[in-house]
């Protein structure tokens, strides 16, 4: 009799063993394929977001330009996610709108600084030459 309740439960475990790993195998792959989007998003729009554009932005016009670089919603090329699983489009989208976004507002940040500081330098230069001259 102990012998058939040990069959048992030996035979429940080896069946709750694998259910997991039949049930576990997709979520994880399922995973990998979303961090391999978020990398691939955030790679690509490293890439393709110009920061010089957002800088030169950011100093020439300042506050606006910082405006527009937090108001334009960067999108991924479409090329990109042909073919491609719906979550892997969803992580890659994602990845790469926060990273193009964190690109721009950040150039667009530097840019406006710098283009402050300059304006003041300008203005105090231009003070101190308006009143040699005097």
């Amino acid at each position: 009799m102990k012998r058939a309740g040990l069959k048992h439960k030996y035979f429940a475990s080896i069946a709750f063993v694998v259910a997991l790993m039949v049930l576990a195998v997709p979520i994880l792959a399922q995973q990998g394929e979303i961090a391999a989007g978020r990398v691939a998003g955030a790679q690509a729009a490293r890439a393709s977001t110009n920061g010089t554009m957002w800088f030169a932005a950011g100093c020439l016009f300042g506050w606006l330009g910082l405006l527009v670089a937090y108001v334009i919603q960067p999108n991924p090329p479409a090329t990109m996610l042909l073919g491609k699983s719906p979550e892997y489009v969803a992580a890659y989208t994602d990845s790469y709108r926060m990273t193009a976004r964190g690109v721009q507002t950040g150039r667009a940040w530097t840019g406006c600084i710098v283009g402050t500081i300059v304006q003041v330098v300008g203005y105090v230069l231009l003070v101190a030459a308006a009143e040699a001259t005097y």
